[in-house]
């Protein structure tokens, strides 16, 4: 996961139209995987000990924030790390995860169509 949070700094945050891509990850096809996934992971959640995944949303969200100044694109990349680290810690695999993650480890911010 720590390898993830490095490429976060990779990102070159100034040539990133951020109402564009808040537009894009709020829409379809984006928006509903993304529901889909998270909902899917709060099952495998049920009766079960997870660990948190504060630390890496955290990290996630003050390595972006200091980037971009966008407390809402900070808040949107955090969520995403949280879902990886909770997909990572039950063991969940997905087609569209993958692809969301392979964005992260090519210092690419996931939207729109993965």
């Amino acid at each position: 996961m720590y390898e993830l949070l490095d490429k976060l700094s990779q990102i070159n945050y100034e040539e990133l139209d951020i109402d564009d891509f808040l537009d894009q990850r709020d829409s379809d096809p984006f928006d509903s995987e993304w529901v889909r996934v998270y909902q899917a992971l709060e099952e495998l959640k049920k009766g079960k000990t997870v660990a948190d995944t504060r630390e890496i949303e955290k990290k996630a969200y003050i390595t972006v924030y200091e980037k971009s100044e966008n407390d809402e694109l900070a808040g949107y990349i955090s969520d995403d790390f949280g879902l990886i680290a909770d997909s990572k810690r039950l063991g969940y695999s997905d087609k569209w995860l993958e692809e969301l993650i392979s964005c992260y480890e090519n210092a690419r911010i996931p939207c729109g169509e993965l």
